[in-house]
């Protein structure tokens, strides 16, 4: 995956973007690291217990994360889908108040380093660890050799002290970002963001489709993904949208191949409530509220009308009772 680093924050968090960003190296810090994907329940609390840390020590808290999932270049053909674009992952974090985000380019040079030369080169020289703070499942450095046992093998030899960090449990499992696309790809999204904690969206571009919706009478924007997030169960939700102008709007969101319509291809369409605007080419994002139902075949296109009629009544009721 490309990504443009300097597209990413729009927080106004101090981000450094790369190793070379990093002038000087830091006086002394608190490092919390992690690619933090979703910035999930477990996620936050490394990075509460730094920033605590931290303040504790006086000094500041860094999150050192990667512009990518390490799997993008080692094992491509493992990589799982993103629970958050970069900018959102941004905005998640930003919301943690660390002092600053360190975004290393996850590249061949830095997939290649032994866990001491990264341990060496990266958390004692230039971001000069006091302290580290990581979940227990972590690992690092060349075919993931480094974890945290090496961690703590070396932590009096580089003068830190690491905090492996338990899995925080969310309804009696532990909470990961693994459990989390589970339950997306199940349609349970209500239990999804319970592991999450905060809401599930999906965010991408309007794009033209076959404007089936606009013939039924129920104008659709279709989304065009901005990264290979997780898409949930295929059904029909009750959603809001947000426009890249600020507004959000409510909605239903159908998802999957449409089988009334035969190929008309799997889309992510939204028919907006009360709106009636051209949005081909904006960004928006769609925050799933409750699913509705499985999708279905009708036999015919009046049958189909007629549960559409149903489905945005419902999914008003829904959205005028969400909390």
């Amino acid at each position: 995956m490309s990504v443009n680093f300097t597209a990413w924050n729009n927080t106004g968090m101090n981000v450094l973007f790369g190793l070379s960003q990093i002038i000087q190296p830091y006086p002394a810090s608190t490092v919390a690291i992690g690619t933090f994907d979703g910035v999930h329940v477990g996620h936050q609390a490394i990075i509460r217990t730094a920033i605590e840390d931290a303040k504790a020590h006086q000094r500041p808290a860094l999150i050192f994360t990667f512009d990518r999932h390490p799997a993008e270049l080692v094992a491509p053909e493992r990589v799982p889908g993103y629970l958050t674009t970069p900018s959102q992952r941004l905005h998640l974090l930003s919301e943690l108040h660390p002092s600053a985000v360190i975004v290393a380019h996850f590249d061949t040079a830095l997939s290649e380093l032994s866990p001491e030369a990264f341990v060496r080169g990266i958390l004692k020289e230039k971001l000069n660890a006091k302290a580290i703070i990581v979940g227990q499942n972590f690992y690092f450095g060349k075919g993931r050799a480094g974890d945290v046992g090496y961690l703590a093998q070396v932590q009096e030899e580089y003068g830190y002290r690491l905090n492996a960090l338990e899995a925080v449990e969310v309804d009696g499992e532990p909470a990961s970002s693994t459990r989390i696309r589970e339950l997306l790809r199940q349609g349970e999204i209500a239990s999804a963001e319970r592991v999450l904690g905060h809401p599930y969206l999906l965010a991408g571009q309007v794009v033209k489709g076959l404007q089936l919706g606009r013939t039924l009478g129920f104008p659709t924007a279709n989304l065009a993904l901005e990264v290979r997030q997780v898409v949930p169960a295929d059904g029909i939700y009750a959603v809001r949208v947000t426009l890249d102008d600020g507004r959000t709007l409510g909605g239903v969101c159908s998802i999957g191949n449409r089988p009334t319509i035969e190929g008309a291809g799997h889309s992510i369409e939204t028919y907006l409530f009360d709106f009636d605007e051209d949005i081909y080419g904006r960004k928006m994002e769609i925050q799933f509220v409750q699913r509705l139902r499985e999708e279905r075949k009708y036999d015919t296109l009046e049958a189909l009308v007629t549960q559409i009629h149903l489905d945005v009544e419902q999914a008003k009721y829904v959205l005028r009772n969400a909390s």
